[in-house]
């Protein structure tokens, strides 16, 4: 037994991983034509995060943005995850289904207890997945069973956290309920958060060995203050729901899904005691279809389709609605033991859409691998990549004059794992996008407006890690790019001009032994442009700590930004955000 359990052990730090999302079927990472990381639920639970937004901060090659603590959001500006110098192209799946509403997703009412593994793209993946992922994917990857288990800690500013879940034969329930007491000055206007507060619900059922159902509630709240001539106090309510029947048997995968969010927001305004309250809903139903065949010689072929009916509903006014639809393919074709060519296409299209403004598109990627020796594989991967403007974007008359966005891929990449430990990736990369679509908030109409730009980016990203089942381990990460953009003004195409942070750098420590283990994480973002502006370097930092008292008994410290630093998150048009300053979380867990 205890043999055993030794090799459970080592197969939980193996890097011989099984990757689905860059190829939609399994395959190992090293192998995979594409920048690629994963983060395991030993990986999530070493940076101590409450949900999977702050986890994210830690991944190469990403940056975070965020405008409250533990990355709140402020109703429809939600905290984003930056992949490659594109803000606008983060596509989210859970369990391969897009997560995505009114381009928002949300990844604080994630909670990291309940994801088996994250699976992160870098790079263009619109040829297998269609419009939102022109910068990258990441696929959230649910437990299908549950630890039996509960959990509480408390912290400072009035930090709370309680959850649990159970699991019995096929059934399984979780519930995570979180909250912050007031935070002051988290902005540039003097802004002050009471929260957020949050409830998680998620269930699933294993109907049989083919057929699982999946469901999630999320109900957060989010309160907060700003000073000034229009000093406002706003209470912004959101709920999001999520269901999935998904069936897999012998190659063949069909989900049927359904993703709402709802928002409601009363703002108050101090000096005149005036109520503003606004109100909208979303909601997508959809349907996606794949079959894949593993062909003689090592040869893979893979044919899909998906639709997705989208409904979008302003405060008092007409519901919108379009429906999408997708068909798309891919061969991986093994010329020998070390040269193979995968060639994928997608085409997508719409139709009943408000302004008469239905898209079309067709897209290709060509990926190419090379197998220089035993676990080393060099690869090449040129691709093209689409986005469509969102619903509520297009609903007026104003917003029919948007493009659609499309771009073009290019990536060279080196993937070598060294032993089950050890592993080193390196990628060049280059992709312009015409007409990326980009929101301006007006302060005259108190509302967005959106517009189109063009945006490129050319860089360099590598990281090494160990992963070590006892003792120390560690990983880093380094990418430097150079992402620029440039709109039209008054009719003429503007010059480039730089966006966004050309350099990141991210390390990783962890050790393990016996009873106790611990992980330190800081995460560096240099040479920034926010908002037209030059911004100083922001450094994130994180400690978490873990002793096991007994068989089932734990008590664990979690400890953000360790060195209290002020540093900007976010800058809009009105105000620069920050991260939140030091706070911690002390707590037991037990397992039973």
């Amino acid at each position: 037994s205890s043999a055993a359990a030794f090799a459970e052990e080592l197969q939980e730090y193996t890097l011989d991983q099984m990757v689905v999302t860059a190829t939609r079927y399994e395959k190992r990472d090293v192998e995979v034509a594409a920048s690629t990381e994963v983060l395991d639920t030993k990986k999530l639970e070493q940076t101590g995060a409450t949900n999977l937004y702050d986890a994210l901060k830690f991944g190469a090659g990403l940056e975070a943005h965020q405008y409250g603590p533990a990355g709140s959001s402020m109703g429809n500006m939600t905290s984003k995850i930056v992949m490659r110098g594109n803000a606008n192209g983060t596509l989210v799946l859970v369990n391969g289904i897009p997560l995505n509403t009114r381009g928002t997703y949300d990844l604080t009412d994630i909670p990291v207890e309940n994801i088996e593994r994250v699976e992160i793209v870098r790079g263009g993946g619109s040829v297998l997945y269609g419009s939102e992922a022109t910068g990258g994917v990441i696929n959230i990857i649910t437990k299908k069973t549950k630890q039996n288990y509960v959990k509480a800690a408390v912290g400072n500013d009035g930090r709370q956290e309680y959850s649990g879940s159970f699991q019995s034969e096929g059934f399984g329930f979780g519930y995570k309920y979180t909250k912050v007491g007031t935070t002051e000055n988290v902005a540039s206007d003097g802004r002050d958060w009471k929260g957020p507060e949050n409830n998680n619900f998620d269930l699933s059922y294993q109907i049989n060995d083919r057929l699982l159902f999946t469901a999630g509630h999320n109900d957060s709240k989010y309160h907060y203050i700003t000073e000034g001539k229009k000093a406002t106090d706003t209470k912004q309510h959101v709920k999001r729901n999520n269901l999935q029947l998904a069936y897999d048997d012998n190659g063949f995968k069909a989900t049927a899904y359904y993703v709402d969010r709802n928002r409601e927001k009363d703002a108050i305004t101090l000096k005149t005691g005036k109520l503003a309250y606004d109100e909208e809903n979303n909601k997508n139903f959809g349907l996606d279809l794949q079959k894949t065949w593993n062909l003689n010689d090592g040869d893979v072929a893979l044919v899909g389709a998906n639709y997705k009916a989208e409904q979008y509903t302003p405060y008092e006014q007409a519901m919108q609605s379009r429906n999408n639809y997708s068909v798309y393919a891919s061969y991986e074709k093994q010329f020998d033991e070390k040269n193979t060519l995968a060639l994928s296409a997608r085409e997508s299209w719409t139709t009943g859409a408000p302004n008469d403004y239905n898209n079309t598109n067709f897209s290709g990627q060509v990926q190419y691998t090379h197998k220089l020796a035993e676990d080393t594989n060099l690869y090449a991967s040129i691709g093209q990549s689409y986005k469509m403007p969102d619903l509520h974007q297009i609903y007026t008359k104003a917003g029919a004059d948007l493009k659609a966005q499309t771009g073009m891929h290019y990536e060279l990449g080196l993937k070598k794992d060294f032993d089950d430990f050890r592993k080193a990736r390196i990628a060049l990369f280059s992709y312009k996008v015409k007409d990326n679509i980009t929101a301006k908030y007006d302060e005259k109409l108190g509302d967005f407006t959106y517009e189109n730009e063009d945006l490129k980016n050319t860089g360099i990203e590598a990281e090494y890690s160990l992963s070590a089942d006892k003792g120390f381990g560690y990983s880093l990460s380094a990418s430097y790019s150079s992402p620029k953009t440039r709109n039209m003004k008054k009719g003429v195409v503007g010059d480039w001009e730089r966006d966004y942070a050309k350099l990141y750098l991210k390390a990783g420590l962890t050790y393990r032994m016996d009873k106790f283990s611990a992980a330190l994480n800081a995460a560096y973002t240099g040479d920034r442009v926010l908002s037209d502006k030059d911004t100083t370097p922001s450094l994130i930092t994180n400690f978490n700590a873990e002793y096991q008292m007994t068989k089932n008994g734990s008590v664990f410290l979690t400890v953000n930004n360790i060195l209290d630093r002020e540093d900007i998150s976010y800058r809009s048009s009105s105000a620069e955000y920050y991260y939140t300053p030091i706070n911690f979380l002390i707590g037991v867990k037990y397992s039973f």
